[in-house]
């Protein structure tokens, strides 16, 4: 059975470590299969600048956070040029906390942040990922998602599969 949970913008008065610790335990099994994604290790401080640059929703139920994933809009002076294009958006910090993954909960995140950029004037959808994680790129590409460049960042191990996808319908 779904659990239940609401889904609403992440407050300056909630609890960042819960958040950040949120994001520890749905990146932890990243971290085990060796990759270093920002999220499997960040500190709250860099868990507060990486959602300042946009908006992060946070799915609550039973008490606690169940998820999370923030949409950022695009920048002229981010250092990649896909995410400098006018009317695209971007998201990151996404996860679902190990105890309520494979019940529909990231898909539900995901829809709320594309219905946000939408109602913000998005045209594209984009997002990055580590290349080996292929469950990841498999279920993006089933979300609509296409291939459309790589990068590396800095602080990873891994090169990153970039991918968008059409607001437009």
């Amino acid at each position: 059975m779904p659990p239940k949970f609401t889904i609403r913008v992440f407050q300056p008065a909630d609890d960042l470590l819960a958040l950040t610790e949120l994001l520890h335990a749905a990146y932890r099994p990243l971290a085990e299969s060796g990759l270093y994604f920002l999220a499997t290790h960040q500190t709250p401080d860099v868990t507060t600048r990486r959602i300042a640059r946009g908006t992060c929703l946070i799915a609550e139920g039973e008490g606690r956070l169940m998820g999370t994933i923030t949409s950022i809009p695009s920048s002229p002076d981010h250092p990649l040029p896909l995410y400098r294009e006018q009317g695209l958006f971007h998201f990151g910090q996404f996860g679902v906390h190990p105890d309520f993954k494979g019940r529909g909960l990231g898909r539900r995140l995901h829809q709320a942040i594309l219905e946000l950029a939408r109602n913000e004037g998005g045209k594209i959808m984009a997002l990055d990922t580590a290349a080996p994680a292929t469950h990841l790129i498999d279920m993006y590409h089933r979300w609509g998602y296409r291939e459309a460049g790589r990068t590396k960042w800095p602080e990873v191990n891994y090169e990153s599969i970039l991918m968008t996808k059409s607001l437009v319908e």
